[in-house]
């Protein structure tokens, strides 16, 4: 009885075996022809070549994954062992595959209802930097315990052990523990005392959680456990442990670059490792070429920082512990191409990028969306009167809104135009109220911006967080004349043998009718004339262009942003923790004085050298003088007269009714005068 089920326990077995046999062989069979071929040495395997990121004029302004190999001889013993202990701990026992390793993190992964140990070899660490389409599936798994078999009937333990050593990613962008070992102690991989070998060898399983720079108590109890690891193994004595433990760590402060580059490129990554994956982007050896123009990014940091430390020596309250900052985005009208992204003044000091966030508020440089929906949804035009007056908007179930202009101060009947370029906040806060905020909100979608905007009346004066780079964006589609073009950042995308992974290919897409978009077009040229922004002319930039200052309450955001036909850029300065930008006078900064000088020296530089370009006129529009308190063409009655840009069939005659008196249209040569009225931003700074 009992020989008969020895024998029926020996053929079942022998029978799994046999067909283990087959499905490996024929798995092999299958994915033989996808296996690397292995080279006579590991030193000749390119396991990961660098990625390089590339600048539009040909400038590589990055390069990830690059590495700095060392002998085995160079890297310190304890570290050998620290890795050996938490890593692979049967290395030198096992021959690709740790059956008992395999077993055990089963095991423990059972028991705790969770995936807290991997079952993965050193060997086959290795492998899978092989490949680089890093799939997450069992069909990358079985290539990658394949090939580990195949490295180590290949290659000696020790050939294994150090090309490990130099590949694997320690974090804060180390690849190989030399380079690691300069990242984090400023030393070199043989000089390393017991606590710094047991920290980065624990850096591979988990090198963003456990990096000491981002969390350094976590590192510190992850290095606890490397160390205990290694008494468990027998490698250190319980004294070397507690020896370790008292020993000074010697982390350096993190190397951060200070190039102003740094934002753009940190944007392009991250951007980059939604889509593809962290670990092809740094991996997979590829070649990414960027929209970025690296003079123009060096004259978007020059100008801030010119700007901002006139501000802070020459203008504002001093004693304040937060820098003054600043953000710039410029976009290329033509095709949507960042050319320009600046997200801080200093990116050692601060990595936040000011140019993507959505956190601030635009004030009035929201405004012209606002007009825009008017002009769309109402039927309305830049001669269209409106009553600038104090008024109270209701509100269900709350007090009533009443917004107030700048200074308090009133034009009674005011036609668009000249609402605009005087930043009126009544005059748009009646607009929205007609319109809805729903309507508005619409709008807003049409011209890209993508942030949640708030369905309330005081979107009217730009109280919706957005980011620089949608407003730029935005501010595009009307230099185009309603045609957006989404904004982009990467041009093309090689593999290491030059194939081509990715291509952009811009189409804009008309969200706006010309006729529609170039008289709020010619408003904001006004702005930029003769309104709050004119201080981009006085300051001696004189391409066609169009422009909005923007200013929020109590003076915490400053703002301006423009377009030229070929580029539109958008400025926003103010403090990190939202504190209002006081002067010494305690007058509050605005957009004129804070960021409409940063934009105005950028853009001449920018433009040095080229032609003025004119935007052209689409067929359908007519130029015409009217009163700016009737909105009809002047007569003997008109004080003042302001040009404007309508749709050819629309009547500007005033018209005849039996109660009036036909008034005559003033005479060619009778000079009408302009009355200067008060503006949002009417102060000038002092350069």
């Amino acid at each position: 009885m009992l020989r008969s089920i020895l024998e029926k326990t020996v053929f079942v077995l022998y029978t799994l075996l046999v067909l283990f046999v087959c499905v490996a062989a024929g798995v092999y069979w299958n994915l033989r022809d996808d296996l690397p071929q292995l080279p006579d040495s590991l030193e000749k395997i390119n396991l990961s070549l660098p990625t390089e990121i590339y600048s539009a004029d040909g400038e590589i302004i990055k390069v990830l994954g690059q590495r700095h190999p060392v002998n085995l001889e160079n890297i310190s013993p304890l570290f050998l062992k620290a890795i050996i202990a938490v890593e692979d701990s049967r290395f030198y026992q096992h021959s690709g595959l740790d059956h008992i390793g395999l077993a055990r993190a089963l095991y423990v992964n059972l028991q705790r209802r969770a995936i807290v140990q991997g079952g993965s070899t050193l060997t086959q660490q290795l492998a899978k930097n092989l490949f680089f389409s890093f799939e997450r599936d069992w069909v990358r798994k079985v290539k990658e315990l394949l090939v580990a078999l195949q490295m180590e009937t290949t290659f000696t333990k020790n050939e294994i052990l150090e090309a490990y050593c130099n590949q694997v990613y320690f974090g804060s962008g180390a690849y190989g523990v030399e380079e690691a070992a300069q990242e984090y102690f400023a030393k070199r991989a043989q000089d390393l005392n017991l606590l710094q070998a047991a920290m980065l060898a624990g850096l591979p399983n988990s090198p963003n959680n456990a990096n000491p720079f981002i969390n350094p108590e976590r590192a510190m109890r992850r290095t606890q456990a490397v160390l205990a690891r290694m008494e468990r193994e027998g490698y250190i004595s319980r004294t070397d442990r507690e020896k370790a433990l008292q020993m000074e760590l010697g982390l350096v402060n993190p190397r951060i670059e200070s190039n102003p580059n740094q934002y753009f490129v940190r944007f392009v990554i991250d951007k980059l490792a939604e889509d593809y994956g962290k670990e092809f982007v740094h991996y997979g050896g590829l070649k990414i070429y960027t929209t970025l123009d690296t003079r123009f990014q060096q004259l978007a940091h020059r100008s801030v920082e010119t700007h901002l430390k006139y501000l802070e020596k020459r203008e504002l309250k001093s004693g304040l512990e937060d820098p003054l900052q600043a953000a710039l985005v410029m976009l290329d009208n033509r095709t949507g191409a960042i050319r320009a992204l600046l997200g801080g003044r200093n990116y050692s000091e601060s990595q936040f990028n000011r140019a993507v966030s959505n956190n601030r508020m635009p004030g009035s440089a929201f405004k012209p969306i606002v007009y825009m929906a008017a002009f769309e949804k109402l039927g309305y035009h830049p001669a269209t009167v409106v009553e600038d007056e104090p008024t109270r908007f209701p509100i269900p179930g709350s007090e009533p809104w009443e917004p107030s202009n700048f200074g308090n101060k009133y034009m009674g009947p005011v036609i668009l135009k000249k609402a605009l370029m005087n930043s009126l906040n009544t005059v748009s806060a009646k607009l929205v109220y007609n319109l809805t905020p729903r309507r508005v909100i619409q709008t807003a979608r049409q011209f890209g911006i993508t942030s949640p905007l708030g369905d309330n009346l005081s979107l009217a004066l730009g109280t919706s967080g957005v980011s620089p780079l949608e407003m730029a964006a935005a501010y595009s589609v009307i230099a185009n004349q309603g045609i957006l073009n989404e904004p982009y950042f990467v041009q093309r995308i090689e593999d290491f043998r030059g194939n081509v992974l990715y291509q952009h290919f811009f189409h804009g897409v008309q969200r706006f009718s010309s006729k529609t978009v170039y008289p709020l077009l010619n408003m904001m040229q006004g702005v930029m004339d003769e309104g709050t922004g004119r201080v981009v002319r006085q300051l001696g930039f004189h391409h066609p262009s169009g422009g909005k200052t923007g200013t929020t309450n109590d003076y915490k955001d400053a703002w301006f942003i423009g377009f030229t036909k070929e580029y539109a850029a958008s400025v926003w300065v103010g403090y990190d923790n939202n504190q209002p930008v006081i002067d010494k006078n305690g007058n509050g900064l605005t957009g004129s004085r804070g960021a409409a000088p940063i934009w105005a020296y950028f853009m001449d530089k920018a433009l040095e050298g080229k032609g003025r370009v004119n935007f052209p006129k689409p067929e359908g529009i007519k130029f015409q003088k009217v009163d700016t308190k009737t909105g009809y063409l002047p007569d003997l009655m008109t004080m003042e007269e302001m040009e404007i840009a309508v749709k050819e069939e629309l009547n500007l005659e005033k018209p005849v009714t039996p109660e009036t008196e036909v008034i005559p249209p003033v005479p060619p040569d009778r000079e009408v005068t302009t009355v200067p009225a008060p503006m949002e931003d009417d102060a000038l700074p002092k350069l």
